[in-house]
């Protein structure tokens, strides 16, 4: 009995590592497919979106059609969010960079207020992936909806952190599973974090009304 349990245990085990890897390697594979620039977005909404039915207990979904489903159905709205973020950040990144090297008072304080938009910045970054597969708003709401609950939720924000500094520890010392693990690790990690703030949020509101 024990060694069947030792077993089963193990067939798990291999059978969800299986899962992770090819999940990895279809997130780089329908990027690479859209040329990066057209299809790191896609892809990423795509991982999200089987990452979250993992966490809400969906474990058999069939991974490549609900994939491509996802990837297709949200191909236009998921690189509209990336050229926006990714105008953003390159608008705030040239900012900085001005003003870093510039001297001067007034310069130091614009710099300080940079500083404190490219960090609200990063937070929208970290939900937005989360917020997008979890809710259906509109393209404002889901930058708004992103920062709101990323600055309301401090310290699932900083767990968030703790996180990514663990997986970037791990892969340091294991850099061979950056291609197995990267992505779907880290939208695990994010895709987690944040649903247990989603569930938290509509219970609140369940009692509310």
């Amino acid at each position: 009995m024990g060694m069947n349990g030792a077993l089963g245990g193990f067939y798990r085990v291999c059978e969800w590592t299986m899962k992770l890897v090819y999940v990895n390697v279809l997130w780089i594979a329908f990027t690479l497919l859209g040329f990066i620039a057209l299809g790191i977005m896609p892809s990423t909404t795509s991982l999200y979106a089987i990452v979250r039915k993992w966490i809400m207990g969906e474990m058999d979904i069939p991974i490549f059609k609900t994939f491509w489903k996802t990837f297709r159905t949200d191909f236009i709205k998921a690189n509209l969010i990336g050229f926006i973020l990714l105008v953003i950040g390159i608008i705030l990144y040239v900012d900085i960079l001005f003003f870093k090297s510039s001297v001067g008072i007034v310069y130091e304080v614009l710099l300080v207020l940079l500083l404190g938009l490219g960090l609200l910045y990063l937070i929208t970054l970290m939900y937005i992936f989360p917020v997008f597969v979890h809710y259906r708003l509109t393209m404002i709401q889901y930058f708004k909806i992103a920062l709101v609950i990323g600055i309301s939720n401090l310290q699932t924000t900083l767990m968030m952190v703790v996180g990514i500094g663990i997986l970037y520890i791990l892969f340091c010392f294991l850099p061979g599973l950056v291609f197995l693990f990267s992505g779907v690790l880290l939208s695990f990690t994010f895709m987690w974090f944040a649903f247990k703030t989603f569930t938290k949020i509509d219970r609140l509101k369940q009692l509310v009304s």
